[in-house]
């Protein structure tokens, strides 16, 4: 059997359900874009200014085409690569937009630049459980405006894995296929396996920009994957109750399925959220509290009550350095998401906007004992071993025995970074902690080569897609 974390019941999940329907018939949410309201107002839809009210049979019919869990593949340009959502197998995802790094030279935070998300975007194709690629940073000495595009083209220049990134509208969908395809030997080899997703963000309460709606409809249209969540804080943008900001970011992306759906029926949905809590002292949001963990276990439980595959935080700590807080943070949070997330955000620091290089390397060792965790106990004559136990008997031993040695990698984890040996031994070797450890190994991925680096006419392309949204962005 596999583990399994709940924070609510049967009972609960369907009477969150029923709320947050509510919420979309009787209050509505503001989506503000006239081809939205017009296809919206079609199917039978309420509109009111912005704020269109959607009844639960609409809500009913995009859940019936939206593609389940085990329909969904995150394809990546190399096809080893691909996530698929048919069986619970978590792993980790790169989170987006952190503006600083702590340079692995100096020690220093620093801003983020371009150089940075290259060689981050590199150590993460390198990492067996970083299973979907993006932008961990956005350069800071690149404008605002065009940022999205500068970060698209450094990661499908430079990854090989499924790329999430943000899209800031719906032309920047269309660059970002644009480049995508390029890489990937063509448009109709895109529109087989695209390889790339993007983020859409609601804006609570009940509220979206006409940017990113226009963002969400382009992908519906393109058959890219949206990764759509809400990110309510507690008791400043939704209720302070978990279970009212429960209800209302479920309603959020519930409003959004019915815009993807009404769009472009099975458009492929992955379902997240970024709700969490705020410390009332300091007015800063906490995304690693044990509100964030607990409501990271109810959103993939409303998630998967839909059959969606789900994408959470996890690894998004408030502390500041890779310490003793960030560790317990990453065991708290990361351990009780993994039971229900196919996906976790991850790798960031400083309530996601400081990145540590080592960083990397250790969440990956951390998802590969979350990976082992998530295996469970599986329970069968062989592995019950009665015969064994009486063949070895009272006062034996079975170290080695056959059945050890038949079954003690799979059984057993063993740590690659972590450190098991006795203190000597640790001591003789240079009493490293686990930031100096993760960090050597972070500096070795570092001087390795991309996997497969696209030829220079590719690359001079999507740099051209890049340069002209500059210009037009900047006019």
């Amino acid at each position: 059997m596999k583990p399994a974390v709940q924070v609510l019941s049967t009972t609960e999940i369907a009477k969150i359900q029923e709320a947050s329907l509510s919420i979309l018939h009787e209050i509505g949410m503001r989506l503000p874009l006239e081809k939205v309201q017009s296809s919206l107002k079609d199917a039978g839809c309420t509109i009111d200014g912005d704020v269109v009210k959607i009844p639960p049979a609409v809500v009913g019919q995009a859940i019936k085409t939206a593609p389940k869990r085990d329909q969904v593949v995150l394809f990546a340009r190399d096809p080893r690569f691909d996530v698929s959502f048919a069986a619970h197998d978590p792993a980790l995802a790169c989170m987006t937009m952190a503006t600083n790094v702590i340079d692995p030279h100096t020690g220093v935070k620093r801003p983020a630049v371009t150089t940075d998300l290259v060689k981050l975007v590199r150590i993460a194709d390198r990492l067996d459980f970083v299973r979907v690629n993006g932008g961990l940073v956005t350069p800071q000495e690149i404008p605002g405006k065009v940022n999205d595009w500068y970060t698209w083209a450094s990661c499908i220049k430079n990854s090989v894995k499924h790329i999430t990134g943000g899209v800031l509208d719906g032309r920047c969908v269309r660059d970002s296929a644009r480049m995508a395809a390029l890489a990937c030997g063509g448009e109709e080899q895109f529109r087989r396996r695209p390889s790339i997703s993007g983020w859409v963000l609601t804006l609570p309460p009940l509220g979206i920009d006409p940017g990113s709606l226009e963002a969400l409809v382009e992908m519906a249209s393109l058959n890219i994957p949206a990764i759509v969540s809400s990110g309510p804080i507690l008791g400043a943008t939704s209720p302070v109750t978990m279970a009212g900001t429960i209800a209302q970011a479920h309603a959020e992306i519930l409003a959004c399925l019915v815009v993807s759906q009404l769009t472009s029926p099975g458009a492929p949905f992955v379902y997240t959220s970024f709700a969490r809590g705020m410390d009332m002292r300091s007015g800063n949001v906490s995304m690693a509290g044990p509100e964030f963990a607990a409501l990271k276990v109810a959103m993939a439980q409303m998630g998967r009550s839909l059959e969606l595959p789900i994408r959470m935080p996890a690894m998004l700590r408030d502390a500041k350095t890779l310490d003793a807080q960030a560790g317990f943070e990453t065991g708290m949070v990361a351990s009780l998401a993994s039971c229900g997330a196919d996906i976790m955000d991850s790798m960031q620091l400083d309530m996601d906007i400081v990145v540590d290089y080592a960083d990397l390397v250790f969440c990956n060792e951390c998802m590969t004992a979350l990976n082992r965790f998530n295996k469970g106990v599986t329970v069968g004559d062989d592995h019950i071993a009665l015969e064994v136990i009486r063949s070895v008997g009272p006062g034996g031993t079975y170290l080695a025995h056959e059945h050890t040695m038949k079954n003690f990698r799979d059984e057993l984890w063993h740590p690659e970074l972590l450190e098991r040996r006795n203190w000597e031994r640790w001591e003789a070797d240079g009493s490293r902690d686990i930031r100096t450890v993760s960090l050597e190994k972070c500096l070795e991925l570092m001087e390795l080569e991309p996997r497969d680096y696209p030829p220079p006419p590719v690359r001079d392309e999507i740099d051209r897609i890049v340069e002209q949204a500059r210009l037009d962005y900047e006019a």
